[in-house]
């Protein structure tokens, strides 16, 4: 089983479950914590929710910074799996992770929900403020009336302006507008694995 129909069978569900494509946007391989990591399928509407998917390709070396980069911005999170991994996954990741099966049957994947994720209290408002674009986050502090020179700011700066002027709750909303509002022509490049074209980055 291949990462990418793992990852074709996961964005289906996803756009069963939310048809709605304006304001349910699903991106591939979203950067988090300036590229560090990066979520291989994340939903983005009332609430930032992310996928990691581990195929029997796959080893889990780097599972610890990836779960905590993910719980850095995500409000859910969620691991997918094969069957020979549930138990690994369930000794690695946070309790309040999900855990998706991925099973193969006759070529076609399916996926079985193993355990329901919750929310995560202990997102980073930094590290949520660092996912808008430079001039997202002018246009954020201006729209809110925030006083400074932002033309001539850092991104640095602009994050840590938003991160002083804004709650957690405002600051999430806003990134969560600026990503469902990102132009086709910018974020919604094909994504290619093993030579395939997969769903694009953000629909």
């Amino acid at each position: 089983m291949r990462d990418v129909d793992i990852r074709a069978a996961l964005i289906a569900g996803i756009r069963r479950e939310h048809p709605d494509s304006t304001e349910n946007r699903v991106w591939s391989e979203l950067a988090v914590v300036l590229g560090a990591s990066r979520v291989d399928v994340c939903l983005v509407n009332d609430t930032l929710t992310g996928w990691e998917i581990k195929s029997p390709r796959d080893n889990f070396d780097r599972l610890d910074a990836q779960i905590r980069h993910y719980d850095q911005v995500l409000d859910f999170a969620h691991i997918v799996v094969t069957s020979k991994d549930i138990q690994r996954a369930r000794a690695r990741v946070p309790a309040r992770w999900g855990i998706v099966e991925a099973i193969e049957q006759d070529g076609v994947v399916s996926l079985r929900r193993r355990r329901q994720a919750r929310r995560n209290r202990r997102v980073d408002p930094l590290s949520l403020a660092q996912l808008l674009w430079r001039n997202e986050a002018m246009d954020e502090l201006g729209t809110r009336g925030v006083r400074g020179s932002w033309s001539k700011a850092t991104r640095w700066d602009l994050w840590d302006a938003l991160v002083a002027a804004l709650t957690v709750e405002e600051l999430r909303a806003a990134v969560r507008g600026r990503l469902k509002a990102r132009p086709a022509r910018e974020a919604d490049r094909p994504y290619k694995q093993d030579g395939a074209t997969l769903p694009q980055r953000a629909t």
